[in-house]
């Protein structure tokens, strides 16, 4: 081993040894294959896996928890209230076409004669019975029976906005938690792997503190989002219940969506609140015609008088008709705004069937970019794996290629893999969120009888 001399101020000469070049280098890399070693051995020999999603088939998910939702959101206070409005409206129907009660008169006089003629005594009584107008029954029969389809249209939609919008946040929610459990898994490896580089630090070992520091930033990004994550689950749970008025403690349904083979555009709950409307307008139409008619009354009046040469009977039949004046021009009006009403709901309709198409085509895209989305991560997701390992080879032979000169390089470059790894998982958690919203939205659209039927009997399945 080559030695050079060196003399002191205080003694003879002595010998100070140096090493070649080549192992200085050694000793060098050596040093920092043991930091990035210590890096990639705490984050993991691999790189993690996504946090997992629910990204079954919307049919499958509902086949299990599509009548738990429908029946969650059926007992909160607003669907209670419409139901109530269903039960009112049926209990009309009771009441439509009625006959007006008979009526009963009586009347009793004393006529007092002058001087040449004689005092009499006179009662009468009567009985008159008011007719309907000509269809007016029938119209309003019409009318209450038309009240009723509007009251359960009118159910099912809400029940569809408000099951829709349930299960959206249940989407939103169960991204956060997904988000959350990535993010704090990636939080565990470095703060492990900042738990050796201290150990070390405190041995003595020859660690860079800008390793430490790297590490400390991370960690400290890493717990606010999750914090942010942690916080958008638990609103997003906290709106949940306050929206089916639950208690703070009470389980949410599991989130769930119809198949998209089960939506038919003409069929849609607002589609079929459209058409209730037209109903019920066309007897409202009808009753404002019946309405015209003049009203008639039928009666029999039975009369007595008294006096000093005996008494005398009368017997009549009454008929009295109104003369419908002012009523038929009221008519008109009702029968115009009948119309209009018709009109605005076949518009109502027409929306509602073109709003069905753009949600299915917005589904099917979603569906679509999912897996373009799923295809490219999990290349990138590769691709990020063979630079990791690559970059093991590399500190285990303690020589570096073309990108890292130096130890601090190649710790950001470690760091750098990790982070674009989660980048990429969150990345995928989003797009599936989106996903699931999307189909969340497929509850609007879904049919009239099919939620009620789903509301009230939990055991059934959702529609395949």
């Amino acid at each position: 081993m080559p030695f050079i001399p060196s003399s002191s101020a205080c003694g003879p000469p002595i010998f100070q040894f140096r090493l070649p070049s080549t192992l200085r280098f050694a000793f060098r890399a050596i040093s920092a294959s043991l930091r990035l070693s210590i890096l990639l051995a705490a984050t993991s020999a691999s790189l993690p896996a996504a946090a997992p999603i629910d990204s079954a088939p919307a049919s499958t998910a509902a086949g299990d928890a599509g009548p738990a939702l429908l029946a969650a959101v059926a007992r909160t206070p607003q669907l209670t209230a419409a139901a109530r409005r269903i039960d009112a409206a049926r209990s009309r129907i009771g009441a439509a076409g009625r006959i007006p009660d008979p009526e009963v008169g009586a009347m009793g006089s004393r006529v007092t004669a002058d001087a040449m003629g004689e005092n009499r005594d006179m009662w009468e009584l009567s009985i008159r019975q008011p007719l309907p107008k000509r269809g007016e029954r029938d119209a309003d029969r019409d009318r209450a029976a038309a009240a009723v389809t509007l009251a359960e249209s009118e159910f099912a939609l809400t029940l569809a906005e408000v099951a829709a919008d349930v299960a959206m946040n249940l989407a939103e929610a169960d991204g956060a938690d997904a988000r959350a459990a990535l993010i704090e898994t990636q939080l565990r490896r470095f703060v492990a792997a900042l738990a050796v580089v201290d150990a070390r630090l405190a041995t003595g070992t020859s660690l860079r503190l800008a390793d430490r520091l790297t590490l400390q930033t991370r960690v400290a990004a890493l717990t606010l989002q999750l914090d942010q994550a942690q916080r958008s689950a638990a609103d997003a749970r906290a709106a949940l219940r306050g929206r089916l008025a639950l208690a703070p403690d009470s389980p949410l349904p599991a989130y769930a969506a119809p198949a998209l083979s089960s939506i038919a555009a003409t069929d849609s709950a607002a589609v079929t609140n459209a058409r209730a409307r037209a109903a019920e307008a066309d007897a409202m139409g009808r009753l404002a015609r019946a309405g015209a008619q003049p009203m008639t009354a039928i009666g029999v009046r039975f009369e007595r008088e008294r006096s000093r040469m005996g008494k005398q009977d009368t017997v009549g039949l009454a008929l009295s008709s109104e003369i419908p004046w002012r009523a038929r021009g009221y008519a008109r009006a009702e029968v115009r705004a009948a119309a209009a009403e018709r009109a605005a709901a076949a518009a109502d309709a027409d929306a509602a069937r073109h709003r069905v198409t753009a949600t299915l085509a917005r589904v099917d895209r979603a569906e679509r970019l999912a897996a373009t989305a799923r295809r490219l991560a999990s290349e990138t997701q590769a691709r990020l794996q063979v630079e990791h390992e690559a970059l093991s080879r590399i500190l285990s032979v303690g020589q570096f290629s073309g990108g890292m000169s130096s130890s601090d390089s190649a710790v950001l470059h470690a760091v750098d893999i990790l982070e674009r790894t989660t980048m990429t998982q969150i990345e995928i958690i989003e797009t599936e969120t989106s996903l699931r919203a999307a189909r969340a939205e497929l509850w609007r659209h879904v049919s009239a009888a099919t939620l009620i039927a789903r509301a009230l009997d939990p055991e059934s399945s959702t529609p395949n």
